[in-house]
């Protein structure tokens, strides 16, 4: 396994030629090791699940063969998107789960999402598992634990159509896009159970070569024949990711919205029905959500980009919602405090139900209109991370009245706009987003950003 694999939120990788699959039962004992190393949870039973990818069965079976020669009961719940695992955390007998999945990377690329007690494991966890890993650390167990399956798909569905019965027979149009992913075998039975007959799905056969589209529905390329649908039908679209923990909408008028977009969405609707709310969001969201919650009395955290971290803060700081520009959303508000893109669409559509309006674009009228790029994202050699950083805010800290804030990459405010760079713990990419009141402010934070970075980047890739 190349080192590159093990990322700051999970285990990721090409495979072949950095997730060797003939090192996968090395790397399962090592995961064992750390789970039996454990001091606070001890760890007997192990939830293992598998999204759709072509190689995920053979992971599966080694990793369950690894638990289960290190002493470990193996209970695996079967294919599904990562929130069942997360969901299994919470109503299993189980101390510790493993998802196989590479979330919204194409279909070369597998990986683990691990967590621990009912944690996702990330940073110097993964590291530490890196570094079992290759010194081949791994318990000797004299006897063999067991190994079970025990769907939990059903219990999921039935959880979920119940906490939401007040919107069964809803007649709000909906098409959802499935992308041939894990929420395929979720999807049609929770319309079902919902009775749901003005909701329509697109490619909910599981198929791990994503034949229809790459599983990223942030990328508007990969989501064209739904915003095509969307657009003819004058209906809101939906199109969820690989493992399913993102739900990223397409209004009526075609557009893609954003995640800081719908976190103050959804933090508007719960700062009306609770008291002292906080809300937890990443470093690339606008600057109108710290403004928005301020004006509603919450209490808004500005954090590192990262699933794990959002989760990490918002136990820290009993938030009841946290949000990613990326579009995961994690509700603490009647539900775990995990990101479920397929909990986070109900409340969505639950929004449209209750205030009577169908139109994405409307709901959101009240979001201050500014002009900002979406997330740039250039191909970049991680050697070269360092380096691009301290120059950046070298630069920047000859600007008088740059505030520079560096929880995660630099994110520089003046006076006519904000502008961030910040490395991709999920991809090699570098990655820049920009925001101002005017056109004008823009192409100058822009400009800025550019002067700050041109001796190591050619510009023209991002302009």
């Amino acid at each position: 396994m190349k080192d590159s694999i093990f990322r700051e939120y999970d285990i990721r990788g090409r495979i072949g030629s950095e997730f060797d699959l003939s090192q996968v039962y090395a790397l399962g004992k090592a995961i064992a090791y750390y789970f039996l190393d454990q001091d606070k949870i001890t760890v007997k039973t192990v939830a293992l699940a598998m999204d759709g990818r072509i190689d995920s069965p053979f992971i599966k079976k080694e990793l369950a063969r690894a638990f289960q020669d290190s002493g470990l009961n193996t209970l695996f719940i079967g294919v599904c998107p990562t929130p069942v695992l997360y969901f299994a955390l919470h109503m299993l007998p189980v101390q510790a789960g493993v998802m196989i999945t590479a979330s919204h990377n194409n279909k070369e690329f597998n990986g683990l999402k691990i967590c621990l007690g009912k944690d996702a494991l990330w940073g110097q966890e993964i590291e530490k598992i890196k570094n079992m890993y290759k010194s081949g650390s791994q318990r000797k167990s004299l006897f063999t634990g067991s190994y079970q399956e025990s769907q939990l798909v059903d219990q999921y569905i039935n959880w979920l159509a119940s906490q939401f019965s007040h919107l069964k027979n809803s007649t709000v149009p909906l098409i959802i896009d499935c992308g041939n992913g894990a929420t395929g075998v979720i999807i049609p039975e929770l319309i079902k159970k919902l009775g749901l007959e003005n909701v329509q799905v697109m490619y909910e056969q599981i198929d791990g070569n994503f034949p229809n589209h790459e599983p990223d529905p942030a990328v508007i390329d990969n989501m064209h024949e739904l915003k095509n649908n969307v657009i003819s039908k004058r209906v809101l679209g939906i199109g969820f990711d690989g493992d399913g923990d993102r739900m990223v909408p397409i209004s009526q008028s075609g557009n893609l919205i954003l995640g800081d977009k719908l976190v103050a969405l959804f933090a508007q609707d719960i700062t009306q029905k609770r008291a002292s709310v906080s809300v937890v969001f990443d470093i690339k969201c606008s600057a109108s959500l710290t403004e928005l919650l301020d004006s509603w009395g919450a209490r808004g955290l500005m954090v590192p980009s990262g699933h794990s971290i959002i989760k990490h803060h918002m136990k820290k700081n009993s938030a009841l919602l946290g949000g990613e520009l990326s579009c995961h959303f994690f509700f603490a508000d009647r539900y775990f405090g995990y990101d479920d893109g397929i909990y986070a669409a109900l409340r969505l559509y639950e929004l449209m139900v209750e205030k009577k309006q169908e139109n994405l674009d409307i709901l959101l009228d009240f979001f201050p209109v500014l002009v900002s790029t979406p997330e740039i994202r250039v191909p970049l050699q991680a050697q070269t991370r360092t380096e691009i950083l301290q120059s950046a805010q070298k630069f920047f800290e000859q600007k008088t009245q740059a505030q520079i804030c560096t929880i995660d990459g630099i994110r520089v405010t003046l006076s006519y706009g904000w502008g961030l760079v910040r490395f991709s713990n999920t991809q090699p990419v570098l990655s820049l987003r920009f925001e101002a009141a005017t056109q004008e402010g823009l192409k100058q934070i822009q400009k800025d950003f550019y002067g700050a970075l041109q001796d190591h980047i050619d510009i023209r890739e991002f302009e």
